[in-house]
């Protein structure tokens, strides 16, 4: 499969839940896909609105896929929630790590991507499409500002940095910004989200100091478990629930707190909520 110029339509095939990670910084959530789909996350908190939901086939994602055939593969560092999308494809390998800045400001989000030609030249296409509410309402106000990109629409703001050479499309209802890119073996791209509920101020964070604070945040979160079984696992475990509880301390029962149980339908799943009888298991 050579390069196109365009993603497929991203809301075609949902997959089976054990192919979906999770990545969080105890403020929110992100669901992501096999194909580097960002298919769920609320904002600004848990119970918020969606602003990416391409999980019920909402339109909105953000994605970062090969454009060659690939087999998709995956793993987490260690006693954290950052993830690694690992994709063999039919000419090298190509990696793209994963997280929520942590940990999270309630008021606003950072999502952390950095593609990587591990083995090989990597031909990668990222979109972004821009909703607000649950993939209902475009975002507007879409504008490249210096070497990044600026979106609004009423009480939502999003600045994207690292991705100056994107295109932005306006065909019909479905506006999103386009970026390909090649990259030589064991060069990287690091793209920066930021998702607040005001407009950024200041410099757009830097990418490198952003991924260091990340990883001593959960250096910090999650405690030496050497007297366990299987100390990894536990770690694991641990990194879950500590990137699931808010720093108010209440514990959320799901990542996809705010996702319907059926789309259409007008419910919630119960466990949009924190339980005090699922927090009392968490403290135990």
């Amino acid at each position: 499969m050579s390069p196109s110029s365009d993603l497929p339509d991203l809301r075609l095939t949902p997959h089976v839940l054990r192919e979906y990670s999770v990545i969080a910084d105890g403020e929110r959530g992100a669901v992501i896909g096999p194909r580097g789909d960002i298919a769920w996350l609320c904002f600004p908190r848990w119970h918020g609105p969606a602003v990416f939901a391409s999980l019920i086939g909402g339109g909105n994602t953000y994605a970062v896929i090969p454009t060659e055939q690939f087999v998709w593969g995956g793993y987490y560092e260690p006693a954290s929630l950052i993830w690694r999308n690992r994709w063999v494809t039919t000419s090298g390998i190509v990696e793209c790590r994963d997280a929520l800045a942590f940990p999270g400001d309630p008021d606003r989000a950072v999502l952390l991507r950095r593609i990587t030609a591990v083995h090989g030249r990597a031909h990668v296409q990222v979109r972004l499409d821009l909703r607000a509410d649950y993939g209902r309402r475009p975002v507007r106000d879409v504008k490249k500002d210096g070497g990044h990109w600026l979106a609004s629409d009423r009480d939502l703001h999003l600045r994207w940095s690292g991705a100056g050479d994107a295109r932005a499309h306006r065909a019909g209802e479905d506006p999103h910004l386009a970026l390909e890119l090649t990259l030589p073996e064991g060069d990287s791209r690091d793209l920066v989200l930021e998702v607040t509920g005001h407009a950024p101020t200041g410099d757009p964070p830097d990418p490198d100091r952003a991924w260091r604070a990340t990883e001593t945040g959960w250096d910090a979160a999650v405690p030496p478990l050497d007297n366990c079984l299987d100390s990894a696992d536990v770690a694991h475990h641990y990194a879950v629930l500590r990137g699931l509880t808010s720093r108010g301390g209440g514990t959320v029962a799901a990542a996809t707190t705010s996702l319907p149980e059926r789309a259409g339908a007008g419910r919630n799943y119960d466990y949009r909520y924190v339980w005090i009888r699922d927090q009392c298991f968490v403290g135990q």
